[in-house]
Order: C-alpha cells, then structure tokens, then sequence
C-alpha cells in the first residue's frame, strides 16, 4: 500500500468518524431534559475525539478527552452561551418548547462537532496529541469552521 493510499484511507475513516458523531450529536439535541443534552452532546464530542486519537495512532483517556471538548465549547460558548442556555431551558415549555429547543439545540451540537472534529483532524495530520491541542492557537479556526456548519445547518 502506498503512502497516499494509506492517507486517503485514514482521511476517509476520519471523515466517517466525524460524520457518525454528527448523527450522534443531533440526536443529543432531542434529548428532552435540559442541561443533559448539553452532557449527551459532550459525551458524542469525546468519544469522536477518542476514535480519531486511535485513528492517528494515539491512546486517549476520556477525561482527556471530556477536558478538552469542554474547552473547546468554551472557546465558542461567547458565541452562543446566551443561546444554548435558552434553547436548553425551552424544553421545560410543553410541546412548543420541547420541539423548538431540540431543533434548536441538534442544530448547535452538529455545527459544534463538525467544528471541533475538522480542528482534531488537522491537529492530528500534523502529528498533535489530544494533549498538545492549545485551545488558544485553535480558536479562529474553530470559529470559522462552526460558523460555516453552522450556515448549512
């Protein structure tokens, strides 16, 4: 097998990895109690970040993981802190709420994840650790990516 075999091959099993947490993740926004949405979301989130460390060779814990993710989401939380607060809470309304706020939120999640998985893959190619991702140095990056999920979701 060549090496541009091999790349091709691990791009697609990355890109498959992300595309699963992305049903994951909007499945997470229907999750009808508030706050354990945003848990089931962070949990998808860790759990891509775990699969694409083993993809690129890497063993990492799920605290690791867990941490990092949070740290992430903090990074876009100014973004939409106000949002995912309101959302989350709508779901205590009856019906409306409920349907409104789980729209709302598996619209956030799957942004967020496609978000944080294209930042993990790059960080990954360049030979990064769970460990090494400087959340700082990743910020517009992951800025833009949300922003253009966003706009197609």
């Amino acid at each position: 097998m060549t090496n541009e075999v091999a790349v091709a091959d691990r791009h697609s099993e990355a890109s498959r990895i992300v595309s699963s947490a992305l049903g994951w993740s909007a499945a997470a926004g229907f999750v009808p109690v508030p706050i354990l949405d945003v848990a089931a979301l962070a949990a998808v989130q860790a759990k891509m970040v775990i699969d694409l460390s083993a993809l690129y060779g890497e063993k990492s814990s799920n605290e690791l993981a867990r941490g990092v993710v949070s740290v992430l989401l903090g990074t876009l939380a100014p973004l939409k802190l106000t949002e995912i607060a309101l959302v989350s809470g709508a779901k205590a309304i009856p019906v409306v709420g409920t349907v409104m706020g789980s729209l709302s939120m598996a619209g956030f999640g799957t942004a967020a994840t496609y978000a944080i998985g294209k930042v993990f893959i790059r960080h990954f190619e360049r030979g990064g650790t769970v460990g090494s991702l400087d959340a700082e140095s990743v910020k517009e990056d992951l800025k833009a990516e949300f922003a253009k999920a966003a706009e197609k979701a």
